[in-house]
């Protein structure tokens, strides 16, 4: 291979698979194989790894001459296309001026359609393995500067203030254990543990992951008496036309009248056949399948925003080491990471929401097991900030919401360094009318119950406020979010970009 990006450290293994992988997708898809088309396919991944130094005519032909090496390796004979690179480097420069693209890309108006003599076997092989590409939901390979830096972070710590279980095990040590053995990113690497993830079990005795789980837990609060109330008595409808008679009257509790028209609006939408779901997409989910999450803080304080909303608090952790130029010039500001939406009070942000539109586990392990985490722990560090005394009571909620499935993500730091993640049982939006009652109204009362821990954590927050002083880094009972080293060099804008 000739090098994707000579100065940015990328692995070239994960690159070739790259590549591999869009041609498959392409195959699969019955598309002609042509260079001009797999750098279509790649646009979003060959855009985010520019380091923003090495000259487009050399970035291009590398990439050119790695797609023809790859389509060799695989005995697929191409001919040779016209190459149009005009969308790729203006979003290349965009990004050098902090313009943010949507992730997908548009049809492009100038490439040719090219043929490919295909073999049998590479169009079997093609077929075979065909993947949908999606280059941006991928956990960043460390660099050795990633490594030295976990390995300081966990030698920080101090041993007394680190959560030691029951047995004597110092749960921090054992996630020392597995980040530095780690080649990619991971959220231990940021002092998240993830109850759900399995690695765990490698590290704990089953009686200690109970304890991790369960200890200082946060617990979901009772509904007010008025909405548990209201939900017992539509809980003894048999069907969707008895519960439909029970709705008729107007509720003069918001709480009440929220649950009663998001009912409603549910046997509409079995009515006209909008569910179960067919063609619609993740944002038409959004709009009307899991409005419910967003029109519950109406009368709320907690405010929610979206789509694809970028978090304050994920910018501000990916920004935390930016210092004035010195030696070095100083380091353009980072974009935290974004959601489809953000539940926030004034400056301050208390959970969010990841939706799918379809049932993939490997978007669902990384939106919740990676991503969300991550952003969770960024906006607990935040409130941490601004109230430090209140640590232990704060409790922020996530909502992962793929195709019908409904999970919600619960996020405290329960003891030492460590934030915990704790996951809810999966539950399953109904199938026809007449389950709203078994299975809906389960999932209303969660999300209330969300609603309620936000509103709690807010108030813990304005009421504790942290004093102002010297903030001394030393003293920290949690810290920031680790943030890769690769990060940072993607956004380092020199050489052709720079102004100065």
């Amino acid at each position: 291979m000739s090098g994707l990006s000579t100065e940015s450290n990328i692995d070239l293994a994960w690159n070739t698979e790259r590549i591999r992988e869009a041609i498959h997708s392409l195959a699969a898809a019955g598309i002609p194989l042509t260079i001009n088309k797999i750098t279509n396919e790649l646009t979003d991944y060959i855009v985010e790894n520019h380091d923003g130094r090495t000259s487009l005519f050399v970035y291009k032909s590398n990439w050119c001459a790695d797609i023809g090496h790859v389509l060799t390796s695989m005995d697929i004979n191409y001919s040779k296309s016209h190459i149009n690179w005009e969308k790729i480097a203006m979003l290349i420069y965009d990004e050098s001026l902090g313009i943010v693209h949507s992730t997908t890309p548009a049809p492009s108006l100038y490439s040719h359609v090219g043929r490919i003599r295909n073999t049998p076997t590479a169009i079997t092989e093609s077929i075979g393995s065909s993947s949908t590409i999606n280059t941006r939901k991928k956990q960043l390979k460390l660099l050795p500067n990633d490594k030295t830096k976990i390995i300081e972070i966990f030698e920080s710590l101090d041993l007394e203030n680190c959560w030691t279980l029951s047995t004597g095990t110092i749960v921090e040590n054992k996630m020392k254990e597995y980040s530095i053995s780690c080649n990619y990113e991971h959220p231990v690497h940021s002092l998240i543990l993830d109850t759900s993830d399995k690695i765990w079990k490698k590290y704990f005795a089953e009686e200690e992951l109970l304890e991790i789980k369960t200890y200082n837990n946060k617990r979901l609060d009772d509904l007010p008496t008025s909405l548990q109330t209201y939900i017992d008595h539509l809980k003894t409808s048999t069907n969707s036309i008895s519960l439909k008679k029970k709705l008729v009257q107007e509720q003069k509790s918001p709480a009440c009248e929220w649950l009663r028209n998001t009912i409603l609006e549910y046997i509409r939408l079995f009515r006209w056949n909008y569910l179960p779901l067919t063609d619609q997409l993740e944002g038409d989910i959004i709009r009307r399948v899991w409005r419910f999450v967003d029109t519950v803080f109406d009368d709320s304080k907690i405010k929610c925003r979206g789509v694809e909303k970028v978090s304050k608090s994920s910018s501000a952790s990916m920004n935390n080491e930016r210092t004035l130029a010195g030696i070095d010039k100083m380091e353009r500001n980072l974009t935290g990471r974004k959601l489809d939406l953000i539940f926030f009070r004034q400056l301050l942000e208390y959970g969010c929401y990841e939706c799918g539109r379809n049932d993939d586990q490997t978007k669902e392990l990384y939106d919740g097991g990676f991503k969300m985490a991550k952003v969770l722990k960024e906006m607990m560090y935040t409130l941490y900030q601004k109230s430090p005394d209140a640590l232990r009571e704060l409790a922020l909620v996530g909502f992962l919401l793929f195709e019908t499935k409904f999970t919600m993500v619960l996020c405290d730091s329960p003891a030492g360094y460590v934030c915990r993640i704790n996951h809810t049982k999966t539950a399953d939006l109904p199938e026809e009318a007449d389950d709203i009652c078994s299975e809906l109204l389960p999932v209303l009362k969660a999300v209330y119950q969300a609603r309620l821990m936000m509103e709690n954590t807010n108030k813990v927050v304005k009421q504790q406020p942290g004093d102002i002083g010297v903030d001394l880094d030393q003293n920290k009972k949690i810290l920031p979010g680790f943030t890769s080293e690769l990060i940072k060099r993607k956004r380092r804008r020199t050489s052709d970009f720079d102004e100065e």
